[in-house]
């Protein structure tokens, strides 16, 4: 089998991100045959035995699924003030898997879960270029100025957000339905950008993430992706991998 980077392998077991496996790997954690590893190892998955602080890790049959999150759940696996999380929604089944991204806790739609660390960091990443996408209703009406001004940019946190799409699906005289496509999710982005050009958001409901659609599911449902959807996902993945 190829070889891979150490980080990158830790990653596939669905255990921790790259980043945190850069950490540890840093602190002396993570040995590969014995022999404590560095930055830009990289081993045979097929012929090498890795450890973290003296305990195997090995892969984990990829699991990716779809969860049509409801509102006023939170996308965490646990909250110490006891609401409800999504962790509450995961049959047994799917054990093991975490969220990409993350969903407003009075947001609706469509959330990925999945086990795969190097995946996850794909479809999250602006730098993957994942197309989001929301149905948002908004009050007042939006005027073509504050469109267009959402879809060039908003300054954020001091930086611009990235291009997005915008249109008007439909208005009434009180407010607009719009969809809106992302491909980065700062933290409230939605809100913070209508609150930038006048507009208040009365609900956010994300309709897809890349080839995903949340089309046919009910809230709380959650799905095993289909064959044709892991494939389409994995190749966002290899299109961006770096030799």
């Amino acid at each position: 089998m190829a070889k891979v980077r150490i980080n990158r392998y830790i990653a596939s077991t669905g255990a921790i991100s790259r980043r945190k496996a850069d950490d540890l790997i840093a602190q002396g954690r993570v040995k590969i045959n014995n022999n404590k590893a560095i930055l830009g190892d990289t081993l045979d998955p097929d012929q090498d035995a890795v450890t973290l602080d003296g305990k195997a890790v090995t892969r984990k049959n990829t699991l990716l699924v779809a969860m049509y999150k409801p509102k006023f759940v939170l996308t965490t696996l646990n909250d110490p003030q006891g609401r409800p999380c999504i962790k509450d929604l995961i049959p047994k089944q799917f054990q093991g898997v975490f969220p990409v991204g993350r969903l407003d806790f009075d947001a609706e739609g469509l959330l990925i879960l999945t086990n795969d660390g190097d995946l996850s960091h794909a479809l999250h990443h602006p730098s993957f270029h994942v197309p989001k996408v929301y149905l948002v209703n908004v009050s007042p009406k939006a005027t073509p100025e504050a469109i267009k001004q959402m879809e060039t940019g908003i300054f954020l946190d001091g930086r611009l957000t990235l291009p997005a799409k915008v249109s008007e699906e439909h208005a009434g005289p009180e407010g607009s339905a719009l969809r809106i496509t992302l491909v980065q999710g700062l933290k409230n982005q939605i809100k913070r950008m209508a609150m930038a050009v006048g507009l208040r958001v009365e609900s956010i409901k994300r309709i897809s993430i890349g080839p995903v659609m949340l089309k046919g599911m009910s809230p709380g449902q959650i799905r095993q992706m289909s064959h044709s959807e892991e494939g389409a996902l994995h190749k966002i993945l290899k299109k961006h991998k770096k030799p």
